[in-house]
């Protein structure tokens, strides 16, 4: 067991934060349609990711398989779509569209220090 990871709380858990502090991230994170992946995300990787399988990831290069973690990139501004990428680290030695997207998430936060 650990300690919660949310800063000042002592309640012990298997791994990351306890039951309050998770509920609490979670409704600032907001639904999963708030941040860009409702319905229309959903259908449009559906329907992207036959055809993306045997080609390669615009990370990495390596070709993408369906046995692999695989996510539909949005450009920058999340208007549009790149195409379907390696989700993360687990089949993508450069991180996928996980590392942008942490990379952009922690310099949106260092601006606001």
């Amino acid at each position: 067991m650990k300690v919660c990871s949310q800063p000042g709380c002592g309640e012990l858990v298997k791994a990351g934060k306890c039951d309050t502090h998770r509920r609490e991230y979670d409704k600032r994170r907001g639904t999963t349609t708030e941040r860009g992946y409702g319905a229309e995300h959903r259908a449009t990787r559906d329907a992207l990711l036959p055809s993306a399988y045997g080609t390669a990831c615009r990370y990495c290069g390596n070709r993408m398989w369906p046995h692999e973690h695989l996510a539909l990139d949005h450009t920058e501004d999340r208007s549009s779509y790149r195409g379907i990428v390696h989700a993360d680290y687990r089949d993508c030695p450069k991180g996928g569209n996980a590392a942008e997207g942490a990379t952009r998430g922690n310099l949106n936060r260092s601006s606001h220090t």
